[in-house]
């Protein structure tokens, strides 16, 4: 009986981590509770342009290989850390076709997708108050762990050079402008690295190897570290071929490229990418990891080099065909809600300008979802240059769409 009462009264002495308060909940975790609410209270299925979760399935010739590779005999042993021979050689082996770089045994890791990278390269990277440059508008999944480990980000402006005639073509217009003078006075003595996207995730900015050069001597000359986001690199539009940051002389001295297999082979629920480039910082990366997970899934590695090194172009062709066809469809239907844009060269999303009636994008959303049933990413959620602006997918089936937007 005394034991009881002592369970019934004993109490919890500990709370939660104060890092909680440092950062907020993911955007699009909080998006799909509003989703689904929504569609609780009308009973009606929202047409849902928000993530960017490829929705076309991989190619039969990949998933049948796969099928093979979960029946082998270790498949369900520990991988071990580090990627597979298999894997290291597919990598290198692609990487010397796609962007004549050849890269060594120590300048490649494998990661569980590229949002693995970008969580654990602050723990490798940077201390208390140490900052980090991140685009604005931009990924906001660079800022969440930088905050987790109480450091700062520091937002640098990603402009455009418009094309005069993109809105009436609804051609290629995206000229990014990184001011260099602009990131020189971003820079302190707490700086670290600089977060690089293209092609860019919110509006699909676009870069030739030529822009890339100018960043590279840039952090050379600050001695930061660059980190090239580029997993959208095989989502590209028209003629456009995205280069990588390692195509550009010595940029291994200080460059660390990260790449997903989620949106070139519609690999995004395996969760499955790499690290290439600087084996400092791949080393420092790897050791933060022995402490995290215990590898990625052998068939999952296996998977990939055979992607890699067999690569589906019939079904790569389609996919990006079926996206082009999505975008000028959603294009013509954003027109009648009275939003501004131009068709970027890259990427899965359209980013448009809301009507100068709303206040800022999240009231544009909520509107959209209430009366429409559709949902947006409000381009705030990008950054503060984002406030006007909102983030289209083309990760859907939009051959319903009149049933929503008319």
């Amino acid at each position: 009986m005394k034991d009881t009462n002592m369970r019934q009264h004993k109490t919890c002495k500990t709370g939660f981590s104060n890092r909680l308060g440092n950062f907020p909940e993911y955007i699009f975790s909080v998006l799909a509770k509003k989703l689904k609410e929504v569609e609780l209270e009308t009973g009606r299925e929202v047409l849902n342009l928000g993530p960017g979760s490829p929705d076309i399935p991989p190619s039969e010739k990949y998933l049948a290989k796969l099928h093979d590779f979960i029946a082998e005999s270790n498949a369900h042993k520990y991988p071990g850390y580090g990627p597979i021979e298999e894997f290291t050689c597919a990598i290198q082996n692609w990487y010397r076709r796609r962007f004549e770089v050849k890269l060594e045994d120590d300048e490649i890791y494998v990661i569980a997708g590229a949002k693995d990278a970008i969580s654990h390269l602050p723990l490798a990277l940077i201390d208390d108050g140490d900052e980090v440059l991140v685009p604005d508008p931009g990924y906001q999944g660079y800022v969440g762990p930088i905050l987790m480990v109480n450091g700062k980000h520091v937002s640098y402006n990603v402009d455009s050079a418009r094309n005069e005639n993109a809105a009436k073509t609804k051609k290629d217009f995206v000229k990014p402008s990184i001011s260099i003078k602009d990131l020189e006075q971003k820079v302190t003595k707490n700086t670290r690295f600089i977060w690089v996207n293209f092609p860019s995730n919110p509006r699909g900015d676009t870069v030739e190897k030529e822009d890339l050069r100018l960043l590279v001597n840039f952090c050379k000359d600050f001695g930061l570290w660059l980190i090239y986001d580029n997993a959208y690199s095989e989502i590209t539009y028209g003629d456009y071929i995205a280069p990588s940051i390692l195509e550009v002389d010595g940029a291994k001295d200080i460059s660390l490229e990260v790449g997903s297999f989620s949106k070139t082979f519609s690999f995004a629920g395996y969760r499955i990418g790499y690290v290439a480039g600087n084996s400092e910082v791949i080393a420092a990366l790897a050791k933060v990891k022995s402490q995290m997970d215990s590898g990625v899934s052998r068939p999952l590695q296996k998977l990939v080099a055979y992607a890699l090194n067999n690569y589906d172009y019939d079904w790569h062709d389609s996919m990006i065909e079926t996206y082009n066809q999505r975008r000028h469809i959603i294009a013509s239907y954003l027109e009648k809600l009275g939003l501004e844009f131009d068709l970027p060269r890259a990427g899965l999303y359209i980013w448009a300008k809301i009507p100068s009636n709303y206040a800022d994008s999240e009231e544009f959303v909520i509107e959209m979802l209430q009366k429409k049933h559709v949902l947006f990413t409000p381009g705030a959620a990008f950054g503060r240059n984002g406030d006007k602006y909102v983030r289209v997918s083309i990760c859907a089936d939009v051959s319903n769409i009149a049933r929503y937007i008319n």
